[in-house]
């Protein structure tokens, strides 16, 4: 015993046990550097159920030790799944009998981490000239801004830093970060996190990447893409939907055999898994969610496919995650001050965070809230149906406690039975309350306004002093905060059921489970909503509210859709506290960081401002490739600015001269659909006339678009939006890339008016310190869609001519490469696009 715990340990625990009246202890012991327990700390005393907060206490090298009073030291279930979560977390555990004589060591002690380095000389023979990806990768160039990352990279993670590297295009940025990581994950037997965040990445990393760099270096490491939980099946769900099938319409009950089918043949349960793509309302109902899941207590949990993909995730090195899912961790980490045991991911203290100019608009999206109309009903619905009022949670338990409930138990029944019908009246009160009163709120808002409700208008308007001063505002508020405590008051009458059905014998208690674990994330639901309305009507200095409103499609008929949203007025703070200031290492990385070759916007938008000096790293890499000879970047300058009399019809004569000019083979990018619309619709049908390949955003999938574009060199893509970035055309098939105008976001969007007024009463500059810096940052990735390789040649063609009238043209200018800039009027431009063409070499600046 005393070489795995020491005497006073031993001594400490004997009396501990005595003190409980020889039930079960929990505690922490902490080891030495042999590891012998020396130290322990009393976590629980009887209760299995503290198993969630001790596995927050714990840390790597700690070994968890608990009594068996029977004297039988073999672990039960329970205890192997409790071992097989500690084990992933390198914490041992240990089974001791009441008199502390005789020990079970379930998972032997793990040695304490120790300070870990990567040698740069092991970096640069995986990455540099003659090193093994080198001599795997075919097509190989030597890049000596790839090595300088992977060493920036490396810094990091030795020094335990926060790294900001800007790596122009084809600096090979994702294996830069990649090999340091790898060698820094094996030494340190710690994992890692890289997030992205688009999905062409991460199949880029999970698919390419990483599996080369497994067969080019020979390293035994691995690797797990997590994806969110609502991406996997829910097999309890699924038996419910069967035994319900009348909860969905008729088109629905194929689909719902086809997955039962697929379900039975998977083995990995997730929605990309599938061969078609289920319709939302089906998969809603059979997915897995958090607030519906009973975990160990569910029949299928070792079997279960998200538990399976979560195991996984605990046995790899490397998680290959994106932005969302990584904020979802931090955030839950950040609500329970638990960063050292499993959140929504394993723990991890060294992340990669690649596309890193998303943080702030990601972080803005995950912690904004919006109530409609279709929030409460798709709450509700479940509880009952709509149309079919013998269906739903609460029906279907009253059911159930027929049949569990035995005469002997007619009591307990009728309260039962009253309760329910109760609820179900409730229910139904509230689904009716949430539509008038949401509907009124619309008509009230629109009218405090003097606006009309229209379809396919939006109503859209800040909740800003000049308006809620407004009488109409204050019986508008008041409605909706009656409106939340009516919400959370429901809530808490199922959480009061809940706590009844405990009451029920052991065999009804059992029937009910699955039911029971519904009924209890449906609380939480409501709970959620009558927190965002509160929210809404919180006048809160630090959060953006705003509503919309419109008159649209509901069902089969059309009504006022009335949306109540908020949004975090600056999101620094928290990624601050959550993450910057939590991680031991983090490199931020992307092609476009900087504005104006400064890291300036993006530390101060992220929370990187008020570091210590030496804490941060910059790192600017120009790309490798030669601007001068390979792109020419044109710009009419007697063309009319956006906005004024003329500019549409000169963006659509230039455009058309332009696509001829190069024979197709471009993208023409749009910062509005409407703008998008009219163009393509002036010039799609003379285009096709010609013989090109004319292809819209909206008329099929991403993914169908850039194929159809890459198999056809007459293509010309118009788009806007989604394909400004994260769109790798190599080659001939892209040899022109069309900007029609610098893209400002629309300066009404509340967050983004909310900010700059933010930054105005700071003594600062909204435009230049706001907008101009965000719009850089787009510009530039939407020019980055045009050279991809060494080989490639093309023009960028921006049809605004702000970017060399204006004083601020001359940041987004200076923003990009070291690329020729042609200004010339518009005849004569368009014959400067023909000449460069028509030639191999780099056209003279003019």
């Amino acid at each position: 015993m005393d070489r795995f715990l020491s005497p006073t340990s031993q001594t400490q625990l004997r009396q501990e046990i005595l003190e409980s009246g020889g039930n079960e202890v929990f505690c922490i012991g902490h080891t030495d550097a042999e590891q012998v327990v020396i130290e322990l700390e009393i976590l629980a005393r009887g209760n299995r159920d503290a198993v969630p907060a001790i596995l927050q206490a714990c840390r790597p090298g700690d070994v968890i030790i608990h009594n068996h009073p029977s004297g039988h030291l073999e672990p039960s279930g329970a205890d192997l799944e409790i071992a097989g979560n500690l084990g992933s977390l390198g914490v041992g555990f240990y089974i001791v009998d009441n008199r502390v004589r005789t020990i079970y060591r379930v998972v032997e002690a793990f040695k304490p981490p120790q300070n870990t380095t990567v040698e740069y000389q092991k970096v640069t023979e995986l990455l540099g000239i003659n090193g093994q990806v080198c001599q795997n990768l075919p097509g190989y160039e030597d890049r000596p801004e790839q090595l300088r990352m992977a060493f920036a990279t490396t810094e990091a993670l030795n020094q335990h830093r926060i790294a900001l590297i800007e790596a122009g295009t084809g600096t090979g940025k994702s294996l830069a970060y990649l090999v340091p990581a790898i060698l820094w994950t094996l030494a340190s037997h710690e994992r890692l996190v890289v997030s992205t965040n688009t999905i062409n990445l991460q199949e880029q990393l999970i698919r390419k990447d990483l599996p080369f760099l497994q067969r080019a270096t020979g390293l035994d490491f691995r690797v797990e893409l997590v994806k969110g939980r609502s991406n996997y099946l829910c097999k309890r769900r699924l038996e419910n939907a069967t035994a319900e099938p009348g909860l969905f319409d008729e088109e629905h009950i194929g689909e719902l055999t086809a997955v039962r089918e697929w379900a039975a043949q998977t083995s990995d349960g997730s929605r990309e898994d599938l061969s078609f793509l289920p319709h939302g309302a089906l998969w809603d109902e059979v997915c897995c969610e958090a607030d519906q899941c009973s975990r160990s207590q569910c029949l299928h949990f070792n079997t279960c496919f998200f538990h399976q993909a979560r195991r996984r995730a605990a046995r790899a090195d490397i998680l290959v995650v994106n932005h969302a899912l990584m904020l979802a961790d931090l955030s839950l980490r950040r609500q329970t001050d638990n960063y050292s045991a499993l959140a929504v991911l394993p723990p991890f203290s060294r992340l990669i965070i690649d596309e890193a100019h998303h943080l702030e608009e990601v972080a803005t999206r995950y912690f904004s809230t919006q109530v409609t109309r279709f929030a409460f009903a798709r709450v509700l619905n479940r509880l009952r149906h709509p149309r079919k009022p013998q269906r739903g949670l609460l029906p279907r338990l009253l059911v159930q406690l027929e049949r569990s409930l035995d005469e002997s138990h007619d009591a307990l029944y009728r309260d039962m039975h009253e309760r329910l019908e109760t609820l179900i009246r409730r229910r139904q009160e509230l689904f009716d309350r949430s539509i008038a009163d949401l509907e009124q709120a619309g008509l009230d808002l629109a009218g405090a306004l003097g606006a009309e409700i229209r379809s396919g208008a939006e109503i859209r308007q800040r909740l800003v002093p000049s308006f809620t001063e407004n009488p109409a505002w204050a019986e508008t508020s008041g409605m909706l905060r009656s409106l939340s405590r009516a919400t959370g008051e429901f809530g808490e009458a199922l959480r009061d059921l809940l706590k009844a059905l405990r009451t029920l014998p052991d065999d009804a208690i059992e029937a009910t489970r699955s039911l029971c674990t519904d009924l209890a994330g449906i609380s939480l639901r409501l709970q959620s909503i009558a927190e965002q309305l509160q929210a809404f009507v919180a006048d809160d200095p630090d959060s953006c509210s705003w509503f919309e409103i419109v008159s649209g499609r509901i069902g089969r008929g059309e009504g006022i859709i009335t949306r109540l949203c908020t949004a975090p007025l600056v999101v620094a703070p928290l990624l601050r506290e959550t993450l910057m200031e939590r991680m031991q290492t983090v490199v931020l990385t992307s092609a476009t960081l900087t504005v104006g070759g400064r890291f300036d916007y993006l530390r101060q938008r992220i929370g990187l401002d008020e570091f210590e000096p030496g804490r941060v790293d910059e790192l600017l890499l120009a790309s490798p490739f030669d601007f001068a000879r390979q792109a020419l970047l044109a710009v009419p300058n007697d063309i009319p600015e956006p906005g004024r009399p003329g500019y549409a019809e000169a963006v659509r004569d230039l455009t058309e001269q332009a696509l001829l000019a190069a024979d197709g083979r471009s993208f023409v990018l749009f910062t509005a659909y409407s703008m998008l619309r009219r163009i393509h619709g002036e010039l799609g049908p003379v285009l096709s006339a010609r013989g090109y390949q004319v292809l819209r955003q909206g008329e099929s999938t991403r993914h169908s678009l850039l194929q159809k574009f890459s198999q056809d060199p007459t293509s010309i893509l118009f788009a806007t939006d989604s394909f400004w970035e994260g769109v790798d055309v190599p080659g001939r098939a892209l040899e022109q890339v069309i900007i029609a105008r610098l893209p400002f976001k629309v300066p009404t969007e509340p967050v983004l008016e909310a900010r700059a007024e933010a930054i105005a009463r700071a003594g600062g500059d909204p435009f230049m310190d706001y907008t101009v810096p965000q719009a850089v940052i787009r510009f530039r990735q939407g020019f980055g869609r045009l050279i991809r390789q060494r080989t490639d040649r093309g023009v960028v063609l921006i049809l605004d001519s702000r970017v060399v009238r204006r004083g601020y043209g001359r940041l987004f200018l200076r923003s990009l490469p070291d690329v020729p800039v042609t200004t010339l009027p518009q005849a004569e431009l368009i014959a400067a696009i023909r000449a460069f063409f028509s030639t191999e070499g780099p056209l003279a600046d003019r």
